[in-house]
């Protein structure tokens, strides 16, 4: 505290003291984050690590240097890092104290500052103190009687302290679980003070020192820490102090022995010992017999009182076996004896009883018998050899026991007896059932004449060692049975029939006999196997006959078997095969209901072969499928132009086939297939042939009707369209439109072929119009028009023509008006006449569609009088009122009274007007004139009596009924003469004149059917209208009237099924309303009328009939059957259903019905609903101890009445109690015998079994298994003394048991238990257990004797030994002694005590692993592992990459072996990375592997390993081209054998061959015109040659041809043999002319631009592109000037344009290359790569003369004679190379193939020289 108040003063003084100088500021820490202010460091911080960072600011900005004070921490003096230097321990020092400094540097000679500040660090604690326990051991006594939840007096008192602060010393204590020991103690912790604890130890369950009289407790300690958490242990010795709280204890107990009976007095029996339960002060004990009131033992004690021992002894009561009570104990005797406390030796204190039990064995006292003297049994003739007698039970019975009571049985014949019986068993003991078995069933036969011999008579005998000592005897009488089956005359029956045989028609007769006489001597017949529903047999006679049409093409054959079955239900056999003759009664059947093919114009043959294939399904004898063709019919103009192959349906063309030969250009034929049955029949089918005009298709009309109907369109598609009638000129009609396949759909014209004098089109576009000369007025023209319509296209040779049907309805226009049928009408009328009735019906025609009329009378109503005198208006009779007119019909009644004397002729007008008129609505009416005779009443014409007629409405109404007989008279006409009052005689039929169903009787009038009168088949209706006449007998007067007659339906017809039976199927149990199947029923009555409609004689309702009909429902008007509510079907009770159905017409109406019935079966599937039911509800039965291996207990049956699988019984044993393992059971039979010696296991109580009967219905699908148990109670009888084994219960056979490696000397380690079949209570019933000391490993462990506890000796340890076996022995205390011995294998269980590691040298080189690349995910690179010491669990294994898998490319799975399998995670690309190198370290299996990635290898780390991938390359990329694309020029006049360029190809792959050039196709492409004479394009590919290897091109001959145009050249570059692994380039060769070219000029020598050409053009491409132009440069030289001068600082370089593929002159490239567009496109590209100029590309020369001049001037002018010389030289070379000229071609060929073995040396050089030369014209081709 002094140092901080001193240092603010130092500070202030320097800075006074210097005031008139410059000043220099101190310095400070940065507060809160630079001066360790908050700074505070746990104790487990490692030394040498950063742990924080000083931090200051100067004022003058100058350089600061730190430090700080103690050996604890260092700092470095420029940064300010501080580290640690030494260990930190807060339980030493929980903080340090330091200094921390910081100084300045010195401003313009000033001292420097220094500032510094004390700190007190905190160091925080790290919990690195396990609790400890002190005052160790410890130990409490504590008495059995301590109630439960006291606490226990531990000493020294248990005190736990831990050193660290906070969580950390923060302590829980608890009982380690070991045993049970935590169930009985419990531990808690108790707080003193931080870091300080103190434990309790209560008791949770009461103690007893006689079982367990001291206990070891380890308990713990640990911390709360959050992380490092320690622990500490410690044991508490706890020993029990004994009270007085138990009853005396028999040590031996229980007791048992075995005496014969009737034993003697005084023989000691066994000696009893007893003691006091409380052995720490035992009292004296007292022994008495309970339980014992027959008296026949006694004790007699001995020996020291306090151990109570004392001798059981016989007395003179002997002891008798046969006793009742002693017999019904199995053969044992139990009594008690009591063992009492005495308290000082006389008052008798807690007692404690044992049982004794005494097996008695037998003595032969006794002799065998039989259970009654005299048997009578009755049984039938046909027993089988061995079966026993049934109805006999005899038992035989010696009370005596084991070898006392064996006996043997025989028979002695009495009468008839010898040989045919025969006795079992014939030895036996105790008490046995006796069966007698039939011997020889040749005896057995009632059918003998003597009946003495139908009765049999014998002697059962027991006898003893040979000495007859019972005997009984049995009586045999014979009953007849049936014993003969019925026997077929036949073994095998064969038959024939037709496949079109009858049904019920008779196919032959089997017959059987029976030597059976009455009942069982008749025989029936019943057929069998699979398609017997298809015939019946009659019962009785065996009269086969055909229950269901036969169809020999289902099946030809049938294998059955008839069976006939005698009165007593024997069965017998025979074969019946029926063999079906085929009919011809199939039709051939084409393979396609039409065929169709294209072939091209004038073709002669199909292309591929034309066949038609129709198949027969009849037999052998119709045919065997065979079918001959033929063709019918054919379009053809020409005729005969296809045949077809009768035998192979190939159809051949045997005329050239032409379009013009059918009218549409397809031929249509009708093929015929007849096959070669008896008849033969035959059936067609179309076959279409469409001929194309040779390379020309016809167009296709595409259509646009909607066949709304789904009917088949017969023909090219069509238009549907409609119009108004009354559409104007002009007016649309449709748009047709047609595609033309081969040609341009705007080429095609459209012309109408019909109909156009109505329609017109328009050829381009196909819209059809109205023409003006059109008439489509519905009402005087036709209501709709077919316009044809060709499409014609532009093919040559020939057009094709299309066709389309363009359908056009008119609509119509109610713009008619209507019209009166007549002018005029007259009608004759009586006065009579009453209001209301009828004169006649006016009737007027519209022929508009939607008219509606109305009638009137209108206009002034004329009349005159019989004398022809005008009726004045002035009368009184009102003409208006006499009519009135129907407005809607136009019939006319009368509307008043008429008078003939006042107006004889009425005159009036109606008339009728169309209500819809459209147009002109008041111009739309007409009228006609109505003139009615009034009669007198006084008429003379005949007058008709039938009913209904009056001479105001002479109509007679007549109703007759269908199906009356022909000829039959319906009704007669009547008429009366009213002038002689006579009948009249005379009627004719008027009208119609011709009259198929009806005649009229001339003279007696009657109407007589002359046709079959059926109302279903009245088409026109069941009404007809007769005219009749009626004349008078001189036939000057007649009437005619109208007969209308109405044929009446009659119910004629019964419903018909659709089948003549119905089957049907139902899983039974399905509920309401579970469908089972749908019946229809049809009936032909017709339904014409609203009459019809209301009998019904056509609507069908069903109803079930039968006796179970009532558990299913029918819908009466669907016919639909279900489950009926509330039932349910039980195929147990009803496996097949047979109802009959109903179907009954005119419901409501049961006199009129008519019904027909129909069977319907319905067969019910099982379901597995039934469980196994037992036939009895429990079982009993006794066996003796002595009972032999497999012998016979006792027989169970249990009986499934579900069918199939559901009801296959199979039985089990569920729970055996305490007899596991002794009894067994037959799965199949239940069957319940003995599985092993039951020796020892005799009680009195019965061993309980439980049995389970059990189907297989979980064998079907989706059923359950259904199950019933029942109780079986067997009873052995206890027959010898200590005859119980005792056996091991654990450890089982091949048991291990397990101890951890690190358990202390007598932990528990194994419980073994053990059983003895005898009474517990008896010396044989009790077992001690030890280790024998047969095996070294036995040292290690012991057992104890009496609770079986195996406790270790020793620690162990696994890595020293992990197994030990020892060999157990637990053995009874009985006489004698029984024992058995087991081992027992006892593994060392493992701690986790060793890290995983991998096996390798410190030094060692990484794993060396591949992978190809491009391989899937999750493709496996390899496998390694690590291993781990420990074991199971401990010893699992887990990995993690965590260097060199930056990309995640590769991830490790581990198997459940911990074996680690590296995998892809992505595809690897070997051109991209060849090769990886991992890092993997191996852990703890659940530890986590992300703290590891980023670490790097350590070889000394054993957990790390390196592992080296290399990626293997695969054929995965084709060759490429160094450049694709390219394009050269080479000059016209290049020489043979000069390189144009040279190609490049490479493949990515490292294991790639090498890459092979070929040409593959060289092609010529012209520019700018046409040749004068045809190229040789015969093979170019010899005009260029490639050396396959390097890739150079050369010239190979003259291109002087070829100028202004370019090759197009494909190369192939290849290095696979696999197809498609190659890759093309398209290069292009220029010949070229430099006039024809531009050039670039380059400002920049060639040296530079041969580097930059090819960006520079690709650059312009991207400028010029969008334009639709390309441009190729072709070479890179020196500049030439003018004067044919070397510009070496600038560079030419000519290209070519091209425009849509096409090739610009060299006026238009000019002409684009100085436009101002493109010259501002391409400005930035020119001055980036130094073009000054664009100009031609041939060089202009200078003027010869003025060259001339010019040289001749010059100083050089000397050289002109040089020049001259030269040019004769040039001359004379020049005719020499011409007469060379074809050895100069043989030598360029020559030289060819050199280049093509050798490589040329010559490397094309950057740029050329283009100097004047002699023999060149043009500079040479400069390479890019």
């Amino acid at each position: 505290m002094l140092l901080r108040l001193l240092l603010p003063l130092l500070v202030f003084s320097g800075s006074s003291s210097s005031s008139g100088q410059v000043l220099n500021h101190p310095p400070q820490f940065v507060s809160g984050t630079g001066d360790m202010s908050r700074f505070s460091l746990s104790e487990n911080t490692p030394v040498g690590s950063p742990v924080y960072q000083l931090k200051g600011t100067d004022p003058e900005g100058g350089r600061l240097k730190y430090s700080i004070s103690g050996p604890v921490f260092s700092v470095d003096r420029e940064t300010g890092v501080v580290r640690l230097r030494q260990e930190l321990d807060r339980e030493t020092q929980d903080t340090v104290e330091v200094i921390i400094s910081i100084t300045d540097e010195g401003v313009y000679g000033t001292e420097p500052n220094t500032v510094s500040q004390r700190r007190e660090i905190p160091v925080r604690d790290y919990n690195d103190n396990q609790p400890t326990f002190l005052n160790r051991p410890y130990s409490a006594s504590v008495s059995e009687s301590l109630p439960v939840g006291e606490e226990l007096q531990v000493e020294p008192p248990i005190i736990v302290i831990d050193r660290d602060e906070g969580i950390n010393a923060e302590v829980q204590i608890k009982c380690v679980e070991e045993n049970d020991i935590c169930e009985i103690f419990e531990v808690r912790a108790v707080k003193i003070s931080d870091g300080n604890y103190t434990a309790r130890v209560a008791l949770k369950q009461p103690l007893d020192f006689e079982s367990r009289p001291s206990y070891i407790m380890t308990i713990s300690a640990t911390d709360n820490a959050l992380d490092n958490r320690l622990s500490s242990l410690a044991t508490i010795s706890i020993n029990v102090v004994d009270i007085q709280d138990q009853p005396p204890v028999f040590t031996n107990a229980p007791y048992s022995a075995t005496i014969p009976e009737n034993t003697p007095a005084g023989v000691s029996i066994l000696t009893v010992k007893a003691i006091d339960g409380d052995v720490g002060i035992p009292r004296e004990i007292f022994l008495s017999l309970e339980d014992e009131p027959f008296g026949h033992f006694e004790l007699v004690p001995f020996g020291d009182p306090h151990e109570g021992t004392a001798v059981l002894q016989t007395t003179s009561e002997p002891l008798d076996r046969e006793n009742a009570e002693i017999l019904q104990n199995g053969g044992v005797y139990v009594f008690s004896i009591r063992a009492t406390e005495l308290i000082d030796g006389a008052i008798p204190g807690e007692y404690s009883l044992t049982r004794v039990t005494i097996v008695v064995t037998d003595v032969d006292d006794h002799q065998p018998t039989f259970s009654a003297p005299h048997f009578n049994v009755s049984i039938t003739e046909n027993l089988d050899n061995g079966m026993p007698l049934p109805g006999l039970s005899i038992f035989v019975d010696d009370r005596d026991l084991g070898d006392n009571s064996r006996y043997q049985l025989s028979l002695k014949d009495v009468a008839n007896s010898a040989g045919v019986f025969a006795v079992s068993p014939t030895d036996s003991q105790g008490r046995t059932p006796v069966v007698v078995k039939v011997l020889n069933t040749t005896k057995l036969d009632y059918d003998v004449q003597d009946p003495d011999q139908r009765k049999f008579e014998f002697d059962l005998v027991a006898s003893v060692k040979g000495v007859e000592k019972a005997k009984a005897r049995v009586e045999i009488h014979l009953l007849d049975a049936n014993d003969n089956a019925p026997v077929f005359d036949q073994g095998t029956y064969r038959f024939t029939a037709a496949e079109n045989l009858a049904v019920d028609a008779l196919i032959g007769h089997m017959k059987a006999t029976d030597k059976d006489s009455g009942e069982f001597g008749h025989v029936r017949y019943v057929l069998k196997g699979f398609g017997a529903d298809n015939f019946y047999v009659d019962p009785e006679t065996g009269g086969l006959y055909l229950q269901k049409p036969l169809d020999y093409e289902k099946q030809s054959s049938y294998s059955l078997t008839v069976v006939a079955i005698d009165g007593g239900q024997r069965e017998s056999n025979a074969n019946l095969f029926i063999g079906v003759i085929d009919v011809n009664d199939n039709h051939p059947n084409f393979e396609s209901k039409e065929y169709s093919r294209t072939i091209r114009e004038g073709a002669a043959i199909f292309e591929p072969q034309f066949f038609v294939r129709a198949h027969d399904a009849d037999g052998p004898t119709q045919g065997n499928g065979r079918v001959k063709y033929s063709i019918v019919s054919e379009n053809s103009i020409a005729g005969n132009v296809f045949r077809i192959e009768p035998d192979t349906g190939e159809i051949v063309i045997q005329k050239a086939a032409r379009s013009m030969d059918t009218e549409r250009g397809e031929y249509e034929l009708v093929v015929s297939a007849t096959d070669f049955g008896v008849p033969p029949l035959s059936n067609t089918t179309r076959v279409l042939v469409r001929v194309g005009i040779s390379g020309n298709q016809r167009p296709i009309f595409r259509g646009h009707f909607q066949n709304m109907e789904n009917l088949p369109i017969i023909g090219p598609p069509s238009y549907r369209v409609s119009i108004p009638e009354n559409a104007a000129s002009g007016s649309n009609v449709t748009s047709v439109s047609a595609h033309d396949p081969d040609g341009l759909d705007s080429l095609l014209r459209y012309r109408i072929v019909g109909a156009n004098d109505n329609f017109e089109i328009d050829e381009l576009s196909g819209l059809i119009t109205v023409s003006p000369q059109a008439r489509i007025d519905r009402d005087s023209n036709m209501n709709s028009f077919e316009i044809i319509v060709n499409a014609v296209d532009s093919g040559a040779p020939i057009p094709e023509t299309a066709t389309t049907t363009v359908y056009v309805n008119v609509k119509d226009i109610n713009d008619e008006r209507p019209r009166f049928e007549h002018a005029s009408y007259a009608a004759y009328v009586s006065e009579r006449t009453a209001v209301g009735e009828s004169v006649l019906r006016v009737k007027a025609i519209d022929k508009d569609l939607n008219s509606r009329l109305e009638y009137g009378l209108v206009g002034p109503v004329q009349a005159t009088t019989k004398a022809g005198v005008s009726i004045a208006n002035r009368s009184n009779y009102r003409l208006q009122e006499a009519f009135r007119i129907d407005t809607q019909t136009g019939e006319i009644f009368v509307n008043g009274s008429l008078r003939h004397d006042v107006a004889a002729i009425i005159i009036f007008t109606v008339q009728v007007r169309d209500l819809n008129a459209e147009v002109d609505p008041e111009g739309q009416v007409d009228t006609t004139e109505v003139t009615v005779y009034v009669q007198s009443f006084q008429d003379t014409n005949p007058v008709f009596k039938n009913p209904g007629w009056t001479s105001s409405r002479p109509v007679i109404d007549v109703k007759i009924k269908e199906e009356m007989p022909i000829d039959s008279a319906l009704f007669i006409l009547q008429a009366e003469d009213p002038v002689s009052r006579q009948p009249i005689t005379s009627f004719e039929l008027v009208e119609p004149k011709l009259q198929d169903y009806f005649q009229v009787a001339e003279r007696t009038g009657e109407v007589i059917l002359k046709k079959r009168l059926d109302y279903e088949a009245l088409e026109s209706g069941p009404d007809f209208e007769l005219q009749v006449r009626a004349n008078s007998a001189d036939r000057q007067r007649s009437t005619v009237s109208r007969v209308n007659i109405i044929v009446e339906n009659v119910n004629d017809n019964s419903p018909r099924f659709e089948q003549s039976s119905y089957k049907a199927t139902i899983i039974e149990n399905r509920p309401h309303p579970e469908r089972v199947i749908r019946v229809r029923a049809v009936d032909k009555d017709a339904v014409l009328n609203a009459r019809d409609e209301r009998l019904g004689y056509h609507k069908v309702i069903y109803s079930l009939q039968g006796e179970h009909a009532a558990l299913f429902e029918i819908n009466n008007s669907t016919g639909e059957v279900i489950v009926a509510s509330g039932q349910m079907i039980d195929r147990e009770r009803t496996p097949r259903i047979q109802l009959q159905i109903k179907a009954e017409d005119s419901p409501g109406r049961p006199t009129d019905a008519k019904q027909s019935v129909v069977d319907l079966l319905i067969e019910v599937l099982d379901v597995n609903d039934n469980a196994p039911e037992f036939t009895q509800k429990k079982y009993s039965t006794v066996i003796p101890e002595n009972a032999q291996v497999d012998s016979f207990v006792i027989q169970l049956e249990a009986t499934d009445a579900d069918e199939g699988l559901g009801g296959e019984v199979h039985y089990e044993l569920v729970n055996e109690g305490e007899a596991n393992g002794l009894f067994k059971i037959d799965a199949k039979s239940g069957l319940v015998s003995t599985r092993r010696n039951l020796t020892g296991k005799g009680r009195a109580e019965p061993y309980v079994l439980i049995v389970r009967a059990q189907d297989n219905g979980n064998q079907l699908p989706k059923q359950p298994t259904l199950s019933t148990d029942t109780d079986v109670r067997i009873f052995i009888g206890d027959v010898s003394a200590n005859d119980g084994v005792p056996f091991f219960v654990a450890p089982r056979v091949g048991q291990m048991a397990n101890v951890t490696e690190n358990a202390i000397a007598g932990a528990p380690v194994f419980q073994v238990i053990a059983s003895d079949p005898d009474d517990e209570n008896t010396p044989s019933g009790v077992i001690t257990y030890r280790i024998l000391p047969d095996t070294p490993d036995a040292e290690a462990f012991s057992i104890d004797t009496h609770t079986g506890l195996i406790t270790t000796r020793q620690s162990l340890d696994r890595e020293t030994k992990n197994m030990y076996k020892i060999l157990l022995e637990v053995g009874d205390n009985g006489q004698p002694k029984q024992s058995v011995t087991r081992i027992l294998q006892i593994a060392v269980l493992d701690v986790d005590d060793h890290e995983p590691r991998f096996v390798r040298e410190i030094d060692e080189g990484p794993l060396s692993l591949s992978v190809k690349e491009e391989e899937p995910v999750g493709t496996v690179v390899g496998k390694f592992s690590a291993l781990d010491e420990d074991m199971g669990e401990n010893a699992a294994i887990d990995y993690v990459i965590i260097e060199g898998n930056n990309e995640q490319l590769f991830t490790i799975e581990r198997t459940n072996e911990s074996l680690a399998t590296l995998k892809t995670q992505k595809p690897i690309d070997r051109e991209q990375v060849e090769s990886f190198m991992l890092t993997v370290k191996c852990m703890k299996l659940g530890e986590p592997g992300y703290k590891f990635i980023g670490d790097p290898y350590d070889r000394r780390d054993p957990s790390h390993l390196r592992i080296s991938i290399r990626v293997l390359d695969i054929d995965d990329n084709l060759p490429e081209f160094d450049q694709l694309d390219p394009t050269v020029g080479i000059r016209i006049n290049v020489p043979i054998d000069t390189v144009v360029t040279t190609l490049r190809a490479s493949d990515k792959d490292a294991q790639a061959p090498p890459v092979g050039l070929s040409i593959e196709n060289v092609t010529f492409v012209p520019q700018f015109y046409k040749r004068s004479r045809q190229l040789a394009v015969g093979n170019l590919q010899n005009l260029f040659t490639l050396n396959n290897r390097t890739g150079e091109l050369r010239t190979g001959g003259s291109f002087a041809d070829y100028v202004d145009g370019y090759f197009l050249m494909r190369v192939m570059a290849n290095n696979s043999a696999e197809p498609k692994r190659q890759a093309h380039s398209n290069l292009k060769v220029f010949v070229i002319r430099d006039k024809s070219l531009l050039k670039f000029v380059f400002a920049r020598p060639p040296n530079e631009i041969q580097h930059h050409i090819r960006p520079f053009q690709e650059q312009l491409q991207k400028k010029i592109k969008p334009l639709g132009l390309e441009l190729h440069v072709l070479d890179t030289q020196v500049f030439t000037r003018p004067d044919m001068s070397l510009d070496f600082t600038s560079t030419s370089s000519c290209f070519q344009m091209f425009k849509n593929g096409a090739a610009l002159s060299f006026n238009e490239m000019q002409k684009l290359m100085n436009s101002q567009q493109l010259r501002q496109e391409l400005i930035d590209i020119y001055a980036a790569y130094g073009v000054s100029e664009v100009e031609s590309c041939s060089t202009r020369r200078t003027h010869t003369a003025a060259l001339f001049a010019g040289m001749l001037t010059s100083a050089g002018a000397w050289l002109v004679f040089l020049a001259a010389l030269i040019g004769l030289a040039a001359l004379i070379s020049l005719c020499t190379a011409c007469c060379l000229k074809k050895k100069l071609k043989r030598h360029s060929k020559r030289s060819l193939q050199a280049s093509l073995r050798t490589p040329t040396e010559h490397t094309p050089t950057s740029y050329s020289y283009s100097m004047p030369a002699v023999l060149y014209s043009e500079p040479i081709y400069g390479p890019l």
